[in-house]
């Protein structure tokens, strides 16, 4: 590492170093797009309205971690560093992200955009998507057991291709389950 900070508030992109180590920091408005991330460790930090799309994140360790209302668009989480992988989503827009054979089960999607996030081979047994909006999502082979899935829109599907028991759905979302059924489903 090149740098190590613990426990300080950054508002600034210069303040921002490549691989360094941050613990306990708290990120505030910062346009982080397009920067390179990529062997640095985040800590028990927070990111509050920040914009990190198309950063990259290869080897990147995210634990503890929390982002609320930022822009992390196109970004390949499975380029992360895997261990203790621990992010929790707020209001936050991740279109076109990927997680792409990722364990998610210390993760949460709380009242995010998801559009054209890419779910395929997940672990997510009992992970939270409370809220958020889903169109074109893509779930497949993925274990998504006991996921709260409760106040979402664009839900959509196929149970023969993911794990989904006990799953928490909102009634008007039944239909993404059945949609390659082609079923009218009326209230």
């Amino acid at each position: 590492m090149i740098n190590d900070f613990y426990n300080i508030e950054l508002t600034d992109k210069a303040d921002v170093k490549e691989k360094s180590a941050y613990e306990s920091c708290r990120f505030v408005g910062i346009d982080l797009a397009g920067i390179d991330l990529s062997n640095s460790k985040f800590l028990d930090c927070t990111f509050e309205d920040c914009n990190l799309s198309n950063c990259k994140i290869m080897a990147t360790l995210f634990n503890g971690v929390i982002f609320q209302k930022c822009k992390l668009m196109g970004l390949h989480f499975e380029d992360a560093n895997p261990f203790g992988l621990s992010i929790h989503f707020e209001h936050c827009q991740l279109h076109h992200a990927s997680f792409y054979q990722m364990n998610l089960q210390n993760c949460a999607f709380l009242f995010c955009n998801l559009e054209s996030v890419e779910f395929t081979q997940i672990k997510a047994q009992g992970v939270s998507f409370e809220g958020s909006h889903l169109q074109d999502a893509h779930f497949e082979k993925s274990d998504i057991r006991e996921a709260n899935f409760t106040g979402v829109s664009a839900f959509c599907l196929d149970p023969d291709w993911n794990e989904i028991k006990g799953i928490k759905i909102p009634y008007d979302q039944l239909s993404g389950l059945v949609a390659k059924y082609g079923l009218n489903i009326q209230h």
